[in-house]
């Protein structure tokens, strides 16, 4: 468990380090952070069918934390044992270039995901056989994914392999490419 609050920790941080004041003319059209896509809004039988737990779902950040930039929503892997957790972020703030700038990140690689240009990378907290990440923009914002290792919990696969496969099944539930 200790795992995973530093992992989620550590993304906090960073992504409240990018939820600096934005310069600008506010856009016609353009959604406010409230309504904003919600990775909760996922259904359950979707979630479920990926092989994630929609009963062991994470809503928002946890009691006491708050980054107004961003919305989230985790789900553990198929058992309430899981070894792992996959949690998704999503932001109208930020685009993929600033998802590469973050030192919470390393050892960067563009992927494509189901036909959508994309960007998988390292957790730099964490080793490399222990969590991954993805990332890609859509028009509406940039989606972000981390899957990671829980407390003690020894990993039973690859990291960017599950990552991968859960982004691509529930890929149709996200805002559309630009």
């Amino acid at each position: 468990m200790q795992r995973r609050w530093l992992s989620l920790l550590a993304v906090a941080a960073v992504l409240t380090g990018c939820a600096q004041p934005v310069d600008g003319v506010a856009v016609a059209g353009v959604p406010g952070l409230a309504e904003q896509f919600d990775p909760c809004s996922i259904p359950d039988d979707a979630i479920a069918a990926t092989g994630l737990n929609p009963e062991a779902r994470l809503a928002g950040w946890g009691e006491g934390l708050s980054v107004k930039a961003w919305t989230t929503c985790g789900w553990r892997g198929p058992t309430r044992n899981s070894w792992y957790q996959f949690d998704v972020y999503f932001s109208i703030q930020f685009t993929l270039d600033e998802v590469r700038q973050n030192p919470a990140f390393e050892n960067y690689k563009d992927v494509s995901l189901d036909g959508r240009p994309a960007l998988e990378f390292g957790l730099s907290s964490m080793d490399h056989d222990e969590a991954c990440g993805t990332s890609f923009d859509t028009a509406e914002g940039v989606v972000m994914f981390t899957l990671a290792t829980l407390g003690t919990a020894s990993p039973q696969g690859d990291p960017c392999e599950l990552i991968r496969r859960h982004t691509i099944d529930l890929g149709r539930y996200f805002p559309p490419s630009i």
